[in-house]
């Protein structure tokens, strides 16, 4: 038996705070829901890939940011770039704001988190 991922599901207080942290903070693109209807809100990540938010109770949701959702980037330079341009907050996994971790194979990343306390890396991993 083999499986893909389909998609994932986020929990959120504000569909539009969410969707637009998704949007115009990492510059993902939303899309039309396939179900119809505007309660769930989907979000492509790229090649066929997607996740959707829907509002709800997120009191006893508990986030960590080593649960965290993560995205790479074949521009990590660009990327790190716009988000000090627009003074976009980021750390690296200690929470050393603006810090950069890299690991001991040289992949990059930082760690955003979105208004629901849900953590966002980007990195530059390369497989």
């Amino acid at each position: 038996m083999a499986y893909r991922l389909d998609h994932i599901a986020l929990l959120v207080r504000d569909l539009d705070e969410s969707v637009a942290f998704l949007t115009d903070v990492l510059g993902l693109t939303e899309m039309p829901n396939p179900m119809g209807g505007t309660a769930i809100r989907w979000i492509e990540i790229g090649d066929g890939r997607r996740f959707h938010v829907q509002a709800g109770d997120i009191s006893r949701v508990h986030v960590e940011k080593q649960t965290h959702f993560a995205l790479s980037t074949s521009d990590f330079d660009s990327v790190l770039a716009r988000f000090c341009r627009d003074a976009i907050p980021f750390s690296d996994m200690k929470g050393t704001p603006g810090a950069i971790n890299t690991r001991p194979d040289g992949m990059r990343a930082i760690f955003l988190e979105d208004p629901n306390g849900y953590w966002f890396e980007i990195n530059d991993a390369q497989g």
